[in-house]
C-alpha cells in the first residue's frame, strides 16, 4: 500500500500541468492616411506570435492561450480571405504587423486591440472612392448592352454614409431582360511582375453576380481575363449588404503571354430576368509593392 502511495505521489508531481496565460483579441482595426483611402477592411484572422514564435492562426474574435508568464512581446499579423474565398485564408502583405509588450499572468486574461497600417513601401496605383463626384471607369467590352454606372448620394446606398467623408458611392442599374454591363478603368496600369504581390480591394453590394478581371493591353486585339466571380449580397430579408473583397491579380498578370502588357481592371455582369439588377461599389484600391 505504501509503494502505491509513493508511486501515486511521484506521478502527480511529474505530470503537473502548466497554467496558460490568455490574450483576448476581439478584432483588428485599420488606420489610414488621406492618400491611402478608406480604412474599410475585412481582417478575419490573426496570426499570433509570442517573442517571435508562432502560437497559431486564429479566427477573430479569439482568446489565445499562451504557456508563458512574465514580460513578453505579442505580435499579431492580420489575415484576410483571398479572392473572397473562405478556404483561402492568407496574411495580407500590405498590412503591417501589430506588436505589444505584455506582462503575462497565468490564468489571467489580457485584452489587446490591435491597430494596423499599410506598409510604407507600397504603391496605390488606383484609388476610387467617388468622393470627387466623378468616375474613373468607362464603358468597355464589345458586347456591352448597358452602361449605367453613376455616382449616388443616396444615404441608403452610400458605403458608411456620414455626409462628410462618405457622401458618394458608385451605382449601376441594369435593366430587365438579357443585359451585359461592363466598365473598365480609363487608365492603363503598368503593374509589377516576377511574382510581386498585386491586389485589388473593393467594397461592394449587389443583388446579382458580377465578375472582376483585367484586360492585358499588348496591341489592338484585347481579350478580357476574368479572375473572380462575386455573388448577390442580399440577406434573408432581401436587403443588400456591403462586403469587402481582396482580389489577387499577380497570378494572372504574370502569365508569359502578357509580357510587356499594361492592364485595365474591369467589372462585368450578365443578367437575364424580369427585374432590374443593381451593383454598388466603393473604396476601390489597386495596390502593389
Amino acid at each position: 500500500m505504501g509503494t502505491l502511495l509513493v508511486l501515486s505521489t511521484f506521478s502527480s508531481c511529474d505530470t503537473e500541468e502548466l497554467i496558460p496565460s490568455y490574450v483576448y483579441i476581439p478584432n483588428i482595426s485599420l488606420d489610414t492616411d488621406v492618400e491611402q483611402g478608406s480604412n474599410s477592411h475585412d481582417i478575419v484572422d490573426g496570426l499570433v506570435y509570442c517573442d517571435g514564435i508562432l502560437i497559431g492562426v486564429f479566427e477573430l474574435p479569439v482568446r489565445v492561450p499562451i504557456l508563458e508568464e512574465g514580460k513578453h512581446t505579442i505580435t499579431v499579423v492580420p489575415g484576410i480571405k483571398k479572392n473572397g474565398l473562405f478556404n483561402k485564408r492568407v496574411t495580407y502583405p500590405f498590412y503591417s504587423p501589430f506588436e505589444q509588450k505584455l506582462d503575462l499572468i497565468p490564468s489571467a486574461i489580457d485584452t489587446i486591440l490591435p491597430v494596423v497600417r499599410y506598409r510604407n513601401n507600397i504603391t496605390f496605383s488606383w484609388l476610387e472612392d467617388f468622393e470627387d463626384n466623378a468616375i474613373s471607369v468607362e464603358k468597355s467590352g464589345s458586347n456591352t448592352t448597358t452602361d449605367s454606372m453613376f455616382v449616388t448620394s443616396n444615404p441608403v446606398h452610400v458605403f458608411n454614409y456620414d455626409g462628410i467623408d462618405n457622401k458618394y458611392s458608385g451605382q449601376v442599374d441594369i435593366p430587365s431582360e438579357f443585359q451585359i454591363f461592363e466598365n473598365a478603368t480609363v487608365q492603363l496600369y503598368d503593374l509589377p511582375r516576377k511574382g510581386v504581390e498585386v491586389y485589388l480591394e473593393l467594397d461592394f453590394k449587389c443583388n446579382t453576380e458580377f465578375t472582376v478581371g483585367v484586360y492585358p493591353v499588348t496591341g489592338s486585339f484585347i481579350n478580357g481575363v476574368p479572375i473572380v466571380n462575386f455573388y448577390s449580397t442580399e440577406n434573408d430579408q432581401g436587403e443588400m449588404q456591403w462586403k469587402k473583397a481582396y482580389v489577387s491579380l499577380k497570378e494572372d498578370i504574370n502569365n508569359p503571354e502578357y509580357a510587356g502588357a499594361t492592364f485595365r481592371v474591369f467589372f462585368n455582369a450578365q443578367t437575364n430576368g424580369s427585374n432590374e439588377k443593381q451593383l454598388f461599389f466603393d473604396n476601390i484600391k489597386l495596390i502593389h509593392f
